[in-house]
């Protein structure tokens, strides 16, 4: 089966779901699918990747009246006449629910981290509540770990078929850790946000400083918790090790020159920056949160540790600083990994099973 697709993502900005679509609409497109992405709302750096690659995207601004962008949503619906439309998000899976009249459309709904949780301070979220329709009246919905779909059954979410299909995540394994140094480099990617936990790594950071160990921090990243964070830096007396680097365009090149790299999240889906740090040939010290445990075996091709528990991390590091052995095994194990279960034909091949799927069970229908 190859047929006609319409993906709607609520923005084309960086970002993981933006990453995710326009690599799979790529490899889509290499293997004869008709697509187009419909943004609901305006530019983006994704948006010219799209277009570079001949997959036509629409945009929907930003309007109050919200009739007025689902009614835009359905003639763009009727032009374009898909077989398969496949949201992006819980936003995305509302207006994809509410496309009635337009043909016997087949919609799957992609599942990414926690909807229970708020994905900046991870305190309860409604979105699993006010998305419920969107989500139970899918076709299918799909998952990057089967914790995000473990959470809305938890939550009463009466969920239809599902799957679990991974990130799409290029492998280069650039890294060069097994030589060693006087001062190994750590990197730390992710939005600065209480979510993500940057403020127990400058914890665990400051017991390793008072007990001597040499190391830099580089953290990539933008976010309401930067002033904060930059305070803290000064306050724990680690200004000469630790840089805030702002948003990095290329994180990958950031990561290949690292010796290690931590995610210390308090809550997560299939991290995008953990992948992308295996991908590399990087040891990945991160928090047992979400699915996090799907991919990082304790001890085989990373290391975990609980989540909020400095002191904890803090030892985990100092193994890695002190042990380029054990950061040259981990790290190839993890770039193994990758290689095996995220390369872009694996994961185009899981997508293309799913849609032959639904589409042989609505025949039956």
């Amino acid at each position: 089966m190859k047929g006609n697709i319409l993906h709607i993502i609520g923005q084309l900005t960086c970002g993981g779901a933006e990453r995710q679509l326009s690599y799979l609409a790529r490899a889509l497109q290499k293997r004869g699918w008709t697509q187009s992405v419909v943004s609901l709302s305006c530019g983006g750096g994704w948006k010219d990747f799209l277009s570079a690659n001949n997959i036509p995207v629409y945009e929907i601004a930003r309007h109050p009246f919200k009739p007025y962008r689902l009614w835009l949503l359905y003639r763009l619906v009727k032009q374009v006449r898909p077989q398969i439309v496949m949201s992006w998000s819980i936003h995305a899976g509302i207006y994809a629910h509410w496309l009635v009249g337009v043909g016997s459309l087949l919609r799957i709904c992609a599942v990414r981290g926690d909807l229970t949780r708020d994905s900046n301070t991870a305190h309860p979220s409604k979105d699993s509540s006010w998305g419920r329709r969107a989500l139970e009246k899918a076709d299918y919905v799909v998952s990057n770990s089967a914790w995000g779909l473990t959470v809305l059954e938890k939550a009463g979410l009466r969920m239809p078929h599902s799957s679990v299909i991974p990130n799409i995540v290029f492998a280069a394994g650039r890294a060069k850790v097994s030589l060693p140094v006087e001062t190994p480099r750590i990197v730390a990617v992710g939005g600065l946000k209480p979510l993500k936990g940057h403020d127990v790594l400058l914890r665990a950071l400051k017991i390793l400083a008072d007990g001597g160990s040499k190391f830099e921090l580089q953290i990539a990243g933008n976010g309401p918790e930067c002033a904060n964070l930059d305070r803290m830096i000064e306050e724990l007396g680690l200004a000469d090790r630790v840089r805030l680097l702002g948003e990095v365009e290329d994180a990958p090149a950031l990561l290949a020159e690292a010796h290690l790299s931590v995610h210390p999240s308090r809550s997560e889906g299939l991290s995008n920056a953990v992948l992308e740090a295996m991908a590399e040939g990087l040891p990945v010290i991160a928090a047992a949160v979400g699915g996090t445990p799907e991919i990082i075996q304790d001890g085989q091709n990373g290391l975990l540790v609980p989540p909020d528990q400095p002191n904890c991390l803090a030892d985990a590091i100092q193994r890695l600083l002190q042990d380029c052995a054990l950061r040259s095994r981990l790290g190839q194990a993890a770039l193994q990994w990758v290689r095996r279960s995220c390369a872009e034909d694996r994961v185009a091949d899981a997508y293309e099973k799913v849609f032959c799927k639904i589409h042989h069970e609505s025949r039956k229908a």
